[in-house]
């Protein structure tokens, strides 16, 4: 017996090789395995009949763990059928064509971008260039996580200059918010070392609140300066 079956007395639903589907359903119901229903419009009634549901080939997949991205409706796939039996079809991978345009279009054909574009723009990117780096952003390009150097290089769409405050180096780690507010939150302790200086600047106010005691250490020497009178309030001041 061959692996899926005895074999078949007829070829009838047979179809061997890789043929083009498009995307009619991607919400599966009956058993929640993610798959989706294609027509295929190179068959008599393609562009009505859809086929039975599709399995998703994924780069790795386990027990609700995995790499999970659905395509959409409308969107053109490579579908094969297991043993060649119409009734068992395989989604290999999308494709990319004059309406669905590549996110990279490689315009220098050095080919130094690689990564991943959500629908509504978020980017993850693996730049090659000659500034190399990986950089977490989202639609509006203005709030991103960058690694490596900060500085834009190469051609296309996917070339990111990361955002960096004025006194930054040109590499290392940027998280910037150019839009909205940045708040780091931990439950329990939060901890920032460096091996040299640690420098904040704001162009207004600077807050902190503490719950408890407040401590403020200087091995060598400490110095407050204020540009106008400064205030400080305690029922009991003491320094010395």
């Amino acid at each position: 017996m061959r692996p899926g079956g005895p074999r078949r007395e007829s070829l009838d639903q047979t179809q061997y090789g890789l043929q083009y589907g498009i995307v009619v359903q991607n919400k599966d119901d009956e058993e929640k395995l993610d798959r989706i229903k294609v027509r295929l419009p190179w068959l008599d009634g393609g562009d009505v009949d859809q086929t039975h549901w599709a399995q998703l080939l994924t780069p790795m997949e386990g027990q609700k763990f995995g790499w999970y991205t659905l395509p959409d409706i409308g969107d053109v796939v490579v579908v094969m059928f297991i043993e060649g039996d119409i009734t068992q079809p395989v989604i290999v991978g999308g494709i990319w064509s004059k309406p669905d345009f590549s996110p990279e279009p490689n315009e220098d054909g050095a080919n130094n971008f690689r990564g991943y574009r959500s629908r509504s723009g978020s980017r993850m990117i693996l730049d090659d260039t000659s500034n190399v780096k990986v950089v977490f952003v989202d639609k509006s390009g203005k709030n991103m996580v960058g690694v490596g150097k900060f500085a834009g290089a190469g051609a296309g769409p996917n070339v990111c200059e990361v955002y960096k405050p004025s006194m930054a180096g040109d590499m290392g780690v940027s998280i910037s918010s150019m839009e909205g507010k940045m708040e780091i939150t931990a439950a329990a302790k939060l901890t920032i070392k460096a091996g040299q200086n640690i420098k904040i600047n704001a162009k207004t106010t600077v807050d902190a609140k503490i719950a408890s005691n407040l401590e403020l250490k200087g091995s060598s020497a400490a110095k407050v300066t204020s540009g106008t009178p400064a205030q400080y309030d305690a029922p009991l001041v003491k320094i010395g």
